[in-house]
């Protein structure tokens, strides 16, 4: 059996039991539809909680969703680089380094041949 978490839950357990102890109503012959003020914060406290669950969820679900999507991310990365390549050789005007090289190579043997 699991242990209750929430610390506050002993204190409203014993300030619960202390109230029907003061009616003269045992704890199991407590009907579940009758409506006290211990009631209305228990039913606040219940919603609270219900509330907390449903925003962990929440959290818990943008956690896993971002977490695969990176992943999916850097697997997608890693398969653009091993099929296209890394070409680091780009200048920033969008030519290569190769081809302004080339150029000046091949204007230079031309020289050479018309002499």
């Amino acid at each position: 059996m699991a242990l209750v978490r929430d610390p506050a839950f002993w204190r409203r357990f014993s300030v619960a039991v202390h109230l029907d102890e003061e009616k003269g109503v045992s704890p199991t012959m407590a009907s579940p539809s009758a409506h006290s003020h211990g009631d209305i914060v228990s039913d606040d406290w219940l919603k609270r909680q219900q509330g907390k669950r449903a925003r962990r969820a929440c959290i818990c679900w943008g956690f896993w969703l971002l977490f695969f999507a990176i992943i999916a991310a850097v697997a997608v990365l890693i398969w653009y680089i091993s099929t296209h390549g890394l070409n680091i050789g780009h200048n920033h005007y969008g030519g290569t380094d190769s081809s302004s090289s080339s150029k000046s190579s091949s204007s230079g043997s031309g020289s050479d041949s018309g002499s």
